[in-house]
């Protein structure tokens, strides 16, 4: 078990009741989002469990207290021994080693399970085993399979995962409710973009990091923003940041430090900062997310 008690005295609030618990206490909550897929929250983004007739797999791990696969195994009579990460982002892969085997994408191997700054002084195990996988692949769960795409942006070695049984596409932080934040060519994200819509027939939904069931619309709207990009510059210059991360910390009665469960945190902030090129940011507003890139980096 990853000790977790050099943080005790800090707590994690839940966002829906205000329930403040000691960041060291395990919590998971599991919500069956379509038949044999389950959303999994703990702490940093969710996690999910898909059933398989021969297996079920996990894909993240999030960075939560306790034993995450132990939990999984208690919704499914399926062994539960591999997880899939779609990055190596710590909130993503922090209980990998929990599992037998993480599957994972070549470039996400070495920055796999790197802690953020507010974790320091626990110590997370990185040498468990590891299988690389890539675009093209099949994850075979038994009457149930997961088909993979590689779409690296939001961090070197991102992969998405496509449940044609569920009609989900599983996409870590490359599609978030916020919309898509291009990190680097906007021409690469397109071109990988365009592989995911070869089958866009065969998905309704998205399921991120942040949030589950996200409306598949959204990535139509993202790639239909990718061409226009490409093919007339379009966006417009901003002032102000339009998807701050803000970091979330309140205290409590006794000046006890409270982190809001699933959110960023005061000293990780650096991991989300706002970028010190916003002069040549440019956006594409939608009614509720948006498409963001920079006008240096097109082609």
């Amino acid at each position: 078990m990853i000790d977790f008690s050099s943080k005790h005295n800090i707590l994690i609030q839940n966002r829906d009741n205000g329930v403040l618990r000691p960041m060291d206490a395990p919590f998971f909550e599991s919500h069956l989002i379509a038949e044999g897929v389950w959303q999994i929250l703990s702490d940093g983004d969710l996690s999910y469990l898909v059933e398989g007739t021969t297996e079920a797999i996990v894909i993240d791990s999030g960075y939560g207290a306790g034993d995450i696969r132990a939990f999984c195994q208690q919704l499914t009579t399926r062994p539960v021994r591999r997880i899939l990460n779609t990055h190596d982002h710590f909130d993503h892969t922090a209980n990998n080693s929990y599992f037998e085997t993480a599957l994972m994408a070549e470039k996400t191997v070495p920055l796999a399970t790197i802690p953020f700054p507010s974790f320091a002084g626990i110590d997370f195990p990185r040498d468990y085993p590891k299988q690389i996988i890539g675009a093209g692949e099949v994850i075979d769960l038994g009457g149930r399979q997961l088909n993979v795409f590689a779409v690296p942006d939001h961090a070197v070695g991102s992969l998405a995962f496509l449940d044609k049984q569920s009609r989900i596409l599983f996409c870590g932080d490359e599609v978030t409710p916020l919309g898509k934040i291009i990190n680097g060519r906007v021409s690469d994200v397109y071109h990988q973009f365009q592989k995911v819509m070869a089958v866009r027939d065969q998905f309704d939904w998205l399921c991120s990091g942040p949030q589950a069931m996200l409306p598949a619309t959204m990535f139509d709207v993202i790639y239909h923003d990718l061409a226009a990009i490409l093919n007339t510059g379009a966006g417009t210059a901003f002032d102000e940041f339009p998807l701050h991360f803000k970091p979330e910390l309140v205290r409590d009665d006794v000046s006890q430090p409270v982190y809001i469960r699933q959110a960023a945190r005061p000293e990780d902030q650096q991991l989300a900062a706002q970028p010190d090129n916003q002069a040549y940011q440019r956006v594409l507003v939608h009614d509720n997310f948006m498409t963001m890139y920079d006008c240096r980096y097109i082609q």
